[in-house]
């Protein structure tokens, strides 16, 4: 069976859209990707890609077709409307190449933004081929939380327009595989879709480690009295990394609780400026974008892996990527978000969950959990690990993929 899948997120990029089709790759399905030129997170295009040079045609037996698009850069949202505007846009210049393709259903990773469902629509539709969409984040309201819009006027043109392009896209969806099973709610009774709805969830990636790194504590400068806290991921508006920091400062400097930030993102340079005009540089360290090869050693050395998401209608219902990675890796996990994720946490026993937007719950949690032994930490990362076997198992999770291409293309 062939399958196009339309991502504007792909390989070299780190997002889970690659591994999912080398797994579609090791069941026998042949694969295209439609997708754009990789300039995420850094903001800027790739070593060896621009416009006029679209890199590899194929990785690891994926076909790749390359659209040209504006750079995101950092912390201007004019740029990420034109990157992901360009992406929408251009695809459809590259249908032609494709009339005289066979493909037996096309299939949309969707995380932000939604315009990326557009081109997979227009070529579901040409071709009279099922389109199944795999939705991360919903939108509009995830584009209202990244504009920093908390509270919209639902009588306001903009609403309007918004809710309508997003539901009109959502529509062309013949399978709808949702990440979260709260999404089901949100896509069915306030959207009012009827297409099949299917739990998809994110599954922990087996990363091909980097055998030749190596990384101590000493050599960020810490110690082993010290109590390490990491986070790996983006860094926008919707993380709230600043009330992560501003939970550090409220401990008292005896306690060698220490922040390890690894990601980019918009906020990134914000949270710097925070950090060194706070006189927190010593408690709180950024490292940067790190290489998804090199992430299990710098988790190596942290005592708890935190995930976080502000107070929001949408994100209470998400369950970030990041879960199944720290679980993977049977780290302790500190969730600072509400609803779907930290109920994860809860269920699976892996860690602590603490209120959206409640630092002082936050700074508690912190203190909570470097008080306790080797052995309870262990067991708590122990408990992680066990949980995402056997529920974010990847060929498990890739069944419910199989499955629902065979069900939809009746092959």
């Amino acid at each position: 069976m062939k399958i196009l899948v339309v991502s504007q997120y792909y390989w070299p990029e780190v997002f889970r859209i690659t591994d999912i089709c080398a797994g579609l790759i090791e069941r026998g399905y042949e694969v295209d990707v439609l997708t754009s030129l990789p300039n995420v997170p850094q903001g800027r295009f790739y070593e060896g890609y621009d416009w006029f040079h679209r890199g590899d045609k194929e990785h690891d037996g994926v076909r790749i077709d390359r659209v040209g698009v504006f750079e995101r850069t950092k912390s201007n949202k004019v740029m990420w409307a034109l990157n992901c505007a360009s992406f929408a846009i251009n695809s459809l210049f590259h249908l032609p190449k494709y009339r005289g393709k066979h493909y037996d259903a096309v299939f949309v990773f969707n995380n932000s933004p939604v315009t990326v469902i557009l081109p997979a629509m227009v070529i579901s539709a040409l071709k009279k081929i099922p389109n199944l969409i795999y939705i991360l984040d919903i939108w509009p309201e995830s584009l209202y939380s990244l504009l920093g819009i908390s509270h919209i006027n639902k009588s306001s043109l903009f609403y309007k327009f918004s809710s309508a392009f997003c539901k009109w896209l959502y529509r062309s969806g013949d399978t709808l595989l949702i990440s979260s099973k709260g999404f089901e709610e949100k896509l069915k009774k306030e959207m009012g879709l009827s297409a099949r709805i299917t739990y998809f969830p994110n599954y922990a990636e087996n990363i091909d480690i980097d055998k030749d790194f190596h990384i101590s504590r000493c050599e960020l400068g810490y110690t082993d009295d010290d109590f390490i806290i990491g986070f790996a991921g983006g860094m926008g508006p919707a993380q709230g990394i600043d009330l992560a920091i501003d939970a550090i400062e409220r401990i008292p400097d005896n306690k060698n609780i220490k922040l390890l930030l690894m990601g980019d993102g918009t906020e990134l340079n914000k949270l710097r400026d925070r950090v060194k005009v706070n006189g927190l540089t010593d408690r709180v360290t950024f490292l940067g974008w790190v290489p998804l090869n090199r992430l299990p050693e710098y988790m190596g050395i942290c005592d708890v892996m935190m995930m976080c998401l502000k107070d929001n209608e949408v994100l209470n219902i998400t369950v970030p990527a990041k879960l199944q990675t720290y679980m993977s890796c049977s780290k302790p996990v500190l969730a600072f978000m509400n609803g779907a994720g930290a109920e994860v946490v809860e269920e699976a026993k892996c860690g602590v969950a603490v209120p959206a937007e409640n630092v002082e719950a936050l700074s508690d949690a912190y203190v909570y959990l470097s008080s306790l032994s080797r052995e309870e930490l262990q067991l708590l990362g122990n408990n992680g690990k066990t949980f995402c076997g056997t529920t974010f198992e990847r060929e498990h999770v890739l069944d419910i993929l199989d499955k629902e291409i065979h069900l939809v293309t009746g092959k």
